[in-house]
């Protein structure tokens, strides 16, 4: 559909006084304000005439650029094609025809995905009616419709309804030899099956259920034939710009773009955003751009573009300097001025209390996300092009979610977490005719926006700029702060702050010198409490299966062994470790994929167990067996994912930045040899929360309870605010 602006509200645009602007926090958090904030979502500012910090990078400052396809970010178009690669190699194992990403009736274009999405929703049966409403939604004869997803897409649904698991075996990059996946043996090398797609390797045997013979076609593995979601935007990583040579590639793009897009005449803002959506829509583009997004140093003169008292070269004597050093709207100092939350964590975290950088390009893109933990965001304009925003009000974020699951529930099958990785986007234009508003800002230099909590933005940079951004927390903050992490904990997205020790520094605060606004010490004492109980009842279960020890206080540094291996919240006050030397039960093999052999005469469609014309998919009902529930456990240890450790000497926890896969990791699927290795492997402690341990009630196996902090600490400190209040 095309884009229509007129569908779209202008954000506020606010003029802070002196006063006012020399304490941001306070100014919005004021009433007015924040009211503006739940009703747009997101504010520009307009800092005072006089307020000029001035640009304070290192002229030797250097950057990787992240390459972004535009049509490829388009949540429907991309799932259309994700759809189409996978039931084509499918149809290819089949000796079947290849298809298209639409097909044609009547003069109606219908697109293979779109069929199949509505035909699931009605679930594993469908009557003559069903299809009427499905010819009646496509604007197409139901009879044809019927027909072509018969004989196009019926088996490889089946296929699907037969395979809801997406843990797939994993290859190791470093392997050396043609080891199977499954039993990580290298022996039977001519019973050995190579995925045509990612060349894993499979012993015929191991496959459930087995082959006997190689198949004469095509062969793909399940990861291949089901899919993973994944997506993320190359980066060179041998390749770094400064800045005036990144500028003069930008100018050359500007250039040629404006010659074959736009007939040779001068771009301006409202151009640019329609031919921008109309590159998402598009089936596919090949017009490629780049941004230098997420650029998290942490060398003098590279952290950010305002003044700090480590920029290399720079008077810090000078009253004009060190004004704007510390003004609380140097983005450096905005996370920890007076009134930000954020000043109850513990460490510092790149991409939050420290800016990221982002140098833009014309048509560079973030797409639709939420901030980190529901924070508020403030992005600062240092120089260059209009930078584009669009915002929806964090009242209509579950709708919101919603339309884009609905849209692709596919991509969010396999990939829960699908819009904190700012790899998605939908046209506002859509969102406005789903009865989701969205409200947009045009950000020049010298311009601040701010985004509010839980308040879901995306947008792309007219051309060459410099922006940095932080985030920050206000009293209002603290109720989405406690919902990101009941929602984390559903889609296993990792925490970047203990939220429960922010609330606990905040009680603690209050009761050393009582300087802490009472409406939020009240808040906090009531999440806070209730999350102590609902520790308490975990850790009374639990009491007696496990021997208790000490947490060692040298792991505190290393945030990454906080976090639960399950959940990737945080492990807080009490939680399991879990014996590394354990035996493990052996992998669960895949499925095996449906090969082309002879047909049956004649096929019910209304049964979904007989997917292909083969032995493996006769046999597909046969694949998920009952684990029994120790294994089901210990599943679920092995699985538990270790993390990379972070830059050496860095002194600051580190957002991690998912929208981005290595060319390493891009050419990770395609590597011939990258199988496992029989050597000795030091595994690592298995963490698990106590919330995640209960929930399995189930036989554990050996492991200890780690104890941070006892309970009765825990409710004295309870006890004690509700004395001071």
């Amino acid at each position: 559909m095309p884009f229509n602006k007129e569908l779209l509200t202008p954000c506020p645009v606010l003029t802070p006084t002196d006063e006012q602007f020399n304490d941001p926090i306070g100014y919005l958090s004021s009433e007015s304000v924040v009211k503006l904030g739940a009703e747009y979502g997101l504010i520009k500012i307009i800092p005072p005439p006089n307020w000029r910090p001035g640009f304070y990078i290192n002229h030797d400052f250097k950057f990787h650029v992240r390459k972004q396809v535009i049509s490829d970010l388009g949540i429907t178009t991309r799932s259309r094609d994700f759809f189409r690669e996978n039931i084509n190699r499918f149809l290819k194992m089949r000796r079947k025809r290849q298809l298209k990403l639409y097909f044609t009736t009547g003069g109606v274009k219908v697109y293979y995905y779109d069929l199949y999405k509505l035909v699931e929703s009605f679930g594993n049966t469908m009557n003559e009616e069903d299809w009427k409403v499905v010819g009646k939604k496509l604007g197409a004869d139901p009879v044809a419709i019927r027909k072509e997803y018969d004989a196009t897409i019926r088996y490889y649904a089946s296929y699907l309804h037969s395979n809801t698991s997406y843990d797939f075996p994993e290859s190791d990059s470093e392997d050396e030899f043609d080891n199977c996946l499954i039993c990580g043996e290298h022996d039977h090398p001519s019973e050995t099956l190579l995925c045509d797609n990612c060349d894993n390797p499979f012993h015929m045997k191991c496959l459930n259920p087995p082959l006997s013979s190689v198949p004469a076609t095509n062969w793909y593995c399940d990861k291949c034939l089901i899919g993973t979601g994944e997506y993320g935007f190359d980066e060179d990583v041998d390749v770094k710009y400064t800045i005036p040579e990144f500028h003069k590639l930008c100018e050359e793009f500007d250039a040629k773009f404006v010659k074959e897009y736009n007939h040779g005449q001068p771009l301006t803002v409202d151009a640019i955003e329609e031919k921008f959506w109309s590159f998402v829509d598009v089936e596919k583009s090949d017009l490629e751009v780049m941004y230098g997004a997420d650029i998290h140093n942490s060398k003098p003169g590279e952290i950010s573009g305002f003044p700090m008292e480590n920029t290399p070269n720079l008077n810090v004597d000078d009253p004009v300097t060190k004004y704007y050093i510390n003004h609380p709207c140097n983005l450096t100092k905005l996370p920890l001025a007076k009134g930000s939350l954020l000043n109850f964590i513990n460490t510092s975290i790149s991409g939050m209390t420290v800016p990221w950088i982002y140098i833009g390009s014309l048509l560079s893109t973030f797409c639709w996300h939420v901030e980190d933990h529901y924070t508020l965001s403030a992005n600062y304009c240092h120089f260059g092009a209009t930078k584009k925003w669009y915002g929806i009000p964090a009242s209509f974020a579950d709708k919101f979610e919603k339309l884009m699951k609905d849209e692709a529930p596919d991509l969010f099958k396999r990939q829960p977490d699908l819009l904190h990785q700012l790899v998605s986007l939908m046209s506002p234009t859509k969102l406005v005719e789903n009865g989701i508003p969205c409200v947009y800002a045009d950000q020049n230099p010298n311009e601040f926006v701010v985004t509010y909590p839980r308040v879901y933005h995306a947008g792309f940079n007219c051309g060459f700029n410099f922006n940095e951004a932080v985030n920050f927390a206000m009293n209002d903050w603290l109720e989405f702060g406690e919902k990101s992490i009941n929602d984390y904990r559903l889609i296993k997205k990792e925490n970047v702050f203990n939220h429960n020790e922010l609330m606990e520094n905040i009680l603690r605060k209050f009761n050393q010198d009582h300087d802490v606004n009472r409406d939020l010490v009240t808040q906090s004492l009531q999440s806070f409490e209730k999350f102590v109980n609902h520790q308490e009842e975990l850790y009374s279960s639990l009491k007696g299966k496990f021997t208790e020890i000490p947490h060692k206080e040298q792991n505190e540094d290393d945030d990454e062994e906080l976090l639960c291996d399950s959940c990737r919240t945080h492990l807080s006050y009490q939680y399991c470790v879990f014996d590394p030397n354990a035996k493990a039960p052996q992998l669960l093999t895949p499925e095996a994929s449906p090969q082309d052999e002879m047909v049956v005469a004649s096929v019910d469609h209304n049964e979904v167990a007989k997917v292909a014309n083969s032995q493996a998919s006769h046999e597909l009902s046969q694949l998920h067996k009952p684990v029994s529930v120790m294994d089901e456990f210990q599943v679920l240890i092995e699985k538990a994912k270790t993390k990379e450790e972070e830059e050496e000497n860095k002194p600051t926890t580190t957002r991690r930045s998912k929208r981005i896969l290595s060319q390493q990791e891009r050419e990770h699927g395609q590597l011939m040899k990258r199988f496992r290795k029989n050597k000795h492997v030091v595994k690592k402690s298995t963490k698990l929360c106590l919330q995640c341990v209960c929930s399995k009630n189930k036989p554990l196996p050996q492991g200890e309870m780690v104890v941070r902090k006892q309970i009765p600490e825990l409710k004295q400190l309870i006890q004690e605010t509700k004395s001071n209040l």
